[in-house]
């Protein structure tokens, strides 16, 4: 069996656009991968097309380590979401093709289930939706309300749905260490599950500092790194309590794996970043599966607005999402139907200060 083709695609999905990756093989065997970057989609595109005729074209699937490897090291240059986003979508295809080829689960080529179900969260930007995401089924729910309103925000969601539910906070990296210490101090009265990215991602050792003022506030961190080797700050000094790989971003189920055992080691939690579109949510549950430091997985609601694109029941009932019984990763593209949302250039709106200067997003 080898592999003979590497396609892409491009899919608006509001926010965002999804890039999808087709690997065929000459015995009519097709898996599906994820690489959606917001904003950046086209210079990953662009990425996946020059690995596949240097390092995968050709090659035979059953090999995905070496094929990982090949990526990776034949370039010279490693690391940087651009390059290891493309890996991600590439990785995740082969993955999902060799589940079809040996005709079970992802998971079980990953050493089997270690859990029957995956639990998941959903954002919420205000008390009415987070009562309304429970309700459908989330465990939880995690709102990005800027600094200014968090206290606000969190309180009015706490309420909405109620104590027994997971409540998460992220920060998207807005400001310095000594600003986030005050706003997590402020935020901990609210039992929350994790706060993510309270600091910017360039200074992982900068953790060290809220861990040492803020007790036992849970952390969360590390959307934007990019292999294990960007993660061992954070894992080796035990820095955060839950790592959050993107499976999209990483290196894809090979990488992410990796990662994974690595910060078990540390006894810290599995909790993937994954805003993203069906293949890379169901490649995700397929290694929360398997994976036995997971805690949580993050879910985009956008999904359902798609469902005509892809086959998978992916919704969650009392919390959870039950473990897929399909071969690979249990999901299939309907390429039919993608051209019914065309490549829409999309970027984050820019922030500023009150002065005027630059602002993190």
């Amino acid at each position: 069996m080898k592999i003979t083709e590497v396609k892409t695609y491009l899919v608006e999905a509001l926010r965002q656009n999804w890039l999808f990756v087709k690997v065929s093989t000459d015995n009519g065997l097709v898996g599906w991968g994820e690489a959606s970057v917001e904003g950046q989609e086209k210079a990953v595109e662009a990425s996946i097309h020059l690995l596949a005729e240097r390092s995968v074209i050709g090659e035979d699937p059953r090999n995905v380590e070496k094929i990982w490897r090949k990526m990776y090291h034949h370039g010279f240059w490693k690391g940087g979401f651009i390059y290891m986003s493309a890996i991600s979508g590439i990785d995740i295809a082969i993955w999902d093709l060799l589940g079809k080829y040996y005709n079970v689960p992802a998971y079980m080529l990953m050493g089997g289930l270690v859990r029957d179900k995956v639990r998941t969260y959903t954002h919420a930007a205000n008390p009415e939706t987070a009562g309304k995401w429970v309700e459908m089924g989330f465990a939880g729910v995690k709102t990005g309300a800027p600094p200014e309103k968090l206290d606000e925000t969190l309180c009015q969601v706490r309420k909405a749905i109620g104590d027994d539910k997971l409540l998460m906070a992220d920060n998207h990296g807005r400001m310095p260490a000594a600003s986030a210490i005050k706003l997590i101090k402020t935020a901990a009265k609210y039992n929350l599950f994790f706060f993510e990215e309270p600091i910017p991602p360039e200074n992982p050792m900068e953790y060290k500092r809220l861990r040492e003022d803020l007790g036992g506030v849970p952390l969360a961190a590390g959307e934007r790194l990019f292999s294990r080797f960007d993660f061992r700050e954070l894992i080796e000094n035990q820095l955060v309590d839950y790592v959050q790989p993107d499976i999209c971003h990483c290196g894809g189920i090979s990488e992410i794996r990796r990662i994974a055992s690595y910060a078990e080691v540390y006894h810290i939690g599995f909790a993937p970043h994954n805003p993203n579109g069906p293949v890379a949510t169901a490649a995700s549950i397929q290694v929360a599966l398997s994976t036995q430091n997971f805690a949580i997985l993050e879910f985009s609601r956008l999904l359902y607005d798609y469902e005509d694109i892809y086959s998978m029941d992916l919704k969650p009932r009392d919390g959870y999402i039950q473990a897929p019984v399909k071969p690979g990763l249990g999901i299939e593209i309907d390429e039919s139907k993608l051209d019914k949302y065309p490549y829409r250039n999309i970027q984050y709106r820019p922030l500023f200060n009150p002065d005027g200067s630059v602002a993190e997003i």
